[in-house]
């Protein structure tokens, strides 16, 4: 079909006024951006490595739809005043009781076997029953998050099997699955449009607030100890120039304490605006990728990492501090503090000139672009988290670096 644009069925009248798929998409953004505050609060608990990875991975996915959903809205006669609220009792129970999970298999089925299956069943009626001229922004929005939702169920589906398959949690996940299926229904569907009861339902676990843990945690049964201290690899070699390459391999690979500090930054800290979530849900993200970079380069040197020590610092050294601390810790601290000649610059060049490794070349490349946009984010969020300008946030830095490094190699001369 040629005429208009290859849009079909453009005489049919849709479902959706302006007023009513307003009101649809904001039920759309809010269980979005409660996925990302759900996976955020969830990551540092979490045991099974692939289970963080894919966490890490889909929060900034859902950020990339709570952005296009809040700028749709934008579109439709909204302000932001609207945007903002909750927009249905029912559904913040639905996303209250999601984060109570107690488990791996219970966060993965309430993820990728109850929300997100019911969000592609929905947005696939919405593309089919909208009017397809005067609603194509809210179809080709859809359609994008479709790509990766269908993916993520996918993926999660068989998270959900193989932790099943390995028996480890053996009551609870059936129960979970149904009071969340019922919250769901209770709250009319992801949409709002399946018939309400007047009787709300009760809390369940959510009677009292989900807690970040203290310490992050790694699977006991195929991980070595969490520890304050790097440890390296086994049997690190002779050669000085190829032992180093090692080193920043695993340097790499546990970046994912990193990713669980912001996590818990961006569960912490309440009424910041929308764009302060974004750009830690893609700096939360840029850390797991960097953690998948070690893991991916020590693996291709068949070098066995995951039952070794499994170094945690940035987190749990950190999780007693206000977020402003910790974010400051680490984004000026940290990165802006990598900017330096000796930083991330030298570690590209030592990976390219010396080592002549053409993997870990790539990786510390775009380890490096990264960190100089994390530098940036430190400098335009640390000064709003601290109340005070980036001259005070960079000795509030020191401050807080000093305190860290004390804390490190207290645990490196007790081990």
């Amino acid at each position: 079909m040629l005429k208009y644009a290859g849009i079909q069925n453009p005489y049919s009248v849709g479902e959706y006024s302006v007023e009513k798929n307003a009101k649809v998409i904001q039920r759309y953004r809010y269980i979005h951006e409660s996925l990302i505050t759900i996976a955020a609060g969830q990551l540092p608990a979490r045991e099974d490595w692939d289970l963080k990875v894919a966490l890490g991975k889909h929060l900034y996915e859902d950020a990339e739809a709570t952005d296009k959903l809040r700028k749709r809205l934008s579109h439709l006669r909204t302000s932001s005043q609207f945007v903002n609220r909750d927009p249905d009792p029912s559904l913040s129970l639905l996303m209250d009781e999601l984060i109570q999970a107690n488990n791996d298999l219970e966060l993965a089925i309430g993820i990728y076997d109850v929300i997100k299956p019911a969000l592609i069943q929905t947005y696939k009626k919405h593309i089919a029953e909208t009017q397809q001229i005067v609603d194509q922004p809210t179809i080709r929005i859809l359609r994008s998050i479709l790509l990766d939702l269908e993916e993520q169920v996918e993926w999660g589906q068989g998270m959900i099997t193989v932790i099943q398959q390995a028996n480890i949690y053996h009551e609870g996940s059936d129960e979970f699955k149904e009071k969340l299926q019922s919250f769901l229904i209770a709250a009319g569907g992801i949409d709002g449009f399946q018939k309400k009861s007047s009787s709300l339902p009760h809390r369940w676990r959510s009677q009292k607030a989900y807690e970040l843990p203290f310490k992050s945690v790694r699977d006991p049964r195929n991980m070595g100890p969490t520890t304050w201290s790097r440890t390296g690899v086994p049997n690190p070699p002779e050669n000085q120039i190829q032992a180093e390459l090692l080193d920043k391999m695993r340097v790499r690979q546990e970046e994912m304490t990193a990713a669980e500090l912001i996590a818990g930054v961006m569960f912490s800290q309440k009424n910041m605006p929308w764009e302060f979530y974004y750009d830690l849900a893609r700096h939360l993200w840029d850390e797991v990728r960097h953690a998948l970079f070690g893991q991916a380069a020590l693996e291709a040197e068949g070098i066995e990492w995951m039952s070794q020590p499994q170094y945690t610092s940035d987190y749990d050294i950190n999780a007693h501090k206000l977020p402003g601390a910790q974010y400051t810790w680490l984004s000026i601290g940290i990165e802006e503090g990598a900017m330096a000649r000796t930083g991330k610059r030298a570690e590209y060049e030592f990976c390219r000139d010396e080592a002549k490794h053409p993997l870990m070349t790539q990786f510390q490349d775009y380890d490096w672009a990264d960190e100089v946009v994390h530098a940036n984010f430190g400098r335009k969020w640390a000064p709003d988290l601290i109340g005070e300008n980036i001259e005070f946030v960079r000795e509030v830095a020191k401050k807080e670096l000093d305190y860290f490094w004390d804390k490190v190699n207290a645990a490196g001369s007790n081990n």
